[in-house]
């Protein structure tokens, strides 16, 4: 038994080159669209106001100038580029988390702390793995190594994935999820429509249920859907199918609460059981990529990127940004619809890999 939760980190998961360069693309394409914050404003505060969180920041009492956030942005930015196209994206996932963390902590010195990081992670775990073997202009050469490092990854942060629901819902049942005199839940969605006026799509239709069974049944779905991570990740098949009701959670909450969790498919998309999608379009993604990510284009590569940064610097225009918020806005439909259709179509592609699963039990 131990040997095996030994072996476990090195063998749950076996993800193709192909796909783990996929997702080193996809995910730092992904960062650039949501983009780095600006946090130059952070130096017009005054340093008494502020009150880190336990951290490094705990033994610092000074701010830093606006121009110190601004070259860490660039610098972010840099670093999502430079990983992209393949060049040496260990090292600037490094500096990227460590940019990250640093000027995250003075923001949430002055207000709210986010849980974002944990979206963000991937970057700095998955810069460990061999995701730049293949699809890079500055691909890595062959490593016997390599093997057991394509599982590690993905389990580690499964683990941490699943550590951070199972606290989630812990955290509810001491605060009194499962007593049967409060809907929380009920309480939640009055606060967000009510106090916050968070009231599209299905508020409405949620606001008009009375039925008491009806919010205790979320309240304990909620609790028993989040603590059951706790063994999730042991198991990678069961792992991905609460990640098929994640999605499905998010979805709704969305819907009733206004509240999107578009970030977090950045996440979940590394779980991908690539194998089920069907072989033609796997192989049309891999002739796209191969023949973009040549080699001997990585001059131009190189060229684009410095493009980039000037656009950034003199138009302050995040370019992939700005064309995927042009996309979505050209085909928006409300306030929030970019959320509800990446959502919406996260879960309608995680519930067909999951019915194509059923059909392929052969599959390993």
């Amino acid at each position: 038994m131990m040997n095996k939760l030994k072996e476990l980190p090195f063998t749950s998961y076996h993800p193709s080159y192909e796909f783990l360069a996929f997702y080193r693309i996809f995910f730092s394409m992904f960062l650039l669209w949501t983009g780095v914050s600006d946090n130059s404003w952070i130096h017009s505060i005054p340093n008494s106001a502020m009150h880190p969180p336990i951290s490094i920041l705990s033994f610092i009492d000074f701010i830093p100038s606006g121009t110190f956030f601004v070259l860490c942005r660039y610098i972010m930015y840099l670093g999502l580029l430079l990983i992209m196209i393949g060049y040496k994206p260990r090292i600037f996932a490094i500096l990227y988390m460590v940019i990250y963390v640093l000027t995250s902590n003075y923001a949430y010195s002055f207000g709210k702390v986010n849980h974002d990081f944990v979206y963000t992670l991937p970057i700095l775990i998955m810069a460990f793995s061999p995701w730049n073997r293949t699809y890079s202009f500055f691909p890595e050469p062959v490593k016997e190594t390599d093997g057991p490092a394509k599982s590690w990854p993905l389990f580690m942060i499964s683990l941490i994935f699943s550590f951070g629901m199972f606290t989630a819902g812990f955290s509810k049942i001491l605060g009194g999820w499962l007593s049967m005199d409060t809907q929380y839940t009920q309480i939640f969605f009055s606060q967000y429509r009510y106090i916050i006026g968070w009231n599209d799509f299905l508020s409405d239709f949620y606001d008009g249920i009375n039925s008491k069974i009806f919010w205790e049944f979320l309240d304990y779905f909620t609790v028993f859907f989040e603590t059951v991570f706790i063994i999730a990740f042991l198991y990678p098949k069961f792992f991905r199918f609460m990640l098929l009701i994640t999605v499905f959670f998010h979805l709704n909450v969305l819907l009733m609460l206004n509240i999107s969790f578009m970030y977090s498919i950045g996440l979940y998309t590394l779980f991908i059981p690539a194998y089920l999608l069907p072989v033609g379009f796997r192989s049309k993604v891999k002739k796209i990529l191969t023949h973009i990510f040549n080699p001997n284009y990585r001059l131009i590569a190189l060229a684009l990127i410095v493009l980039y940064l000037l656009i950034l610097g003199f138009f302050d225009i995040n370019t992939i940004g700005f064309i995927c918020n042009e996309f979505f806005s050209f085909i928006a439909f409300g306030q929030n619809s970019t959320s509800l259709i990446m959502m919406g179509g996260a879960f309608l592609l995680a519930l067909y890999l999951f019915i194509r699963s059923l059909r392929k039990l052969d599959v390993k």
